[in-house]
């Protein structure tokens, strides 16, 4: 039980990366739960359209991860300690190419399912693995210049805000703008019956837990998470394993059809909302995704 528990832990961690990109991510974007929709001709008529910044996940990913590392370096060194520009791997997440339906009814959530399985190898940082060797005190130092002290953010944290905060940074002249368009999507009568719909759709899975688009999905996962606990050990286990696995496939699925659904729902309501914002705004639109693909090109990149 305590190997399953420590995949576990690893697998908790990893889909929580997984339902971001494959589910939750359909909350996310611009504040707008919208897709992008075909374009008339050549004039985008949705907001990620007109802004033109939309990269594969795993390139975009890759590109942030080497920035990131590449500028912790940096910083370490502005403090006179050796650093070592090592990229974080990203989450094992299993069959990371499967759709948000697919993903569900293989992995579920990624919680009893991944139990069992072989851990993923990650790349050893060195620069951990040289830290076990070094002095108390050195190895105290070098962990407040990297993770901050207080208040005071380290070299890390003020990395990771340099690369992924570029876009809501650029973002920000047109975010009121932006919220003011998702309010009058909200009100539409459209909107919310597409709501009024997905809370009828994971009602039957939602046992109890509150029925909030944002904290549901969630709140499920940890429900998973804790009843892996509780399956115990023994010959009985197996059944006890096998049957929650069953049930957390049937869950997440059915999560995964209320999302999709409401997607596009939402996506049907916010159209006219859109290309109306999008023909008012287009000019700057379109500087912003400029500035942000031109941004994102600049951040460092790691010497191969």
């Amino acid at each position: 039980m305590a190997r399953r528990l420590a995949v576990h832990a690893v697998a908790l961690a990893a889909v929580r990366a997984a339902y971001a990109a494959l589910i939750l991510g359909l909350i996310g974007g611009l504040g707008l739960a919208t897709v992008v929709l075909s374009s008339r001709g050549d004039r985008p008529v949705t907001v990620a359209a007109a802004l033109g910044i939309d990269r594969p996940a795993g390139e975009l990913e890759r590109r942030r991860s080497e920035a990131v590392a590449a500028l912790v370096t940096d910083c370490m060194a502005r403090l006179g300690l050796r650093w070592s520009a090592v990229p974080e791997p990203g989450p094992p997440i299993p069959d990371p190419d499967l759709g948000p339906m697919d993903w569900a009814k293989r992995w579920g959530f990624g919680v009893s399912t991944t139990i069992g399985s072989p851990p993923t190898d990650a790349d050893v940082d060195p620069n951990m693995a040289s830290l076990e060797a070094v002095a108390p005190a050195v190895r105290d130092m070098y962990v407040r210049a990297l993770h901050g002290e207080g208040r005071i953010p380290g070299c890390h944290a003020t990395a990771t805000d340099t690369v992924f905060g570029v876009r809501e940074r650029l973002l920000a002249s047109l975010r009121p703008a932006l919220d003011a368009l998702d309010e009058r999507i909200a009100a539409d009568p459209a909107a919310a019956r597409a709501v009024a719909t997905w809370r009828a759709c994971v009602g039957p899975v939602a046992g109890g837990l509150a029925v909030e688009r944002r904290s549901l999905p969630v709140a499920l996962l940890e429900r998973f998470a804790a009843r892996v606990g509780s399956v115990g050990s023994g010959p009985s286990s197996v059944a006890g394993l096998a049957a929650l696995r069953a049930d957390e496939r049937r869950v997440a699925t059915i999560l995964a059809e209320c999302e999709l659904a409401y997607a596009a729902d939402r996506s049907a309501a916010a159209a006219p909302y859109e290309a109306t914002f999008v023909a008012e705004h287009r000019e700057a639109l379109k500087g912003i995704g400029s500035a942000i693909r031109a941004a994102e090109a600049a951040l460092p990149t790691l010497q191969p």
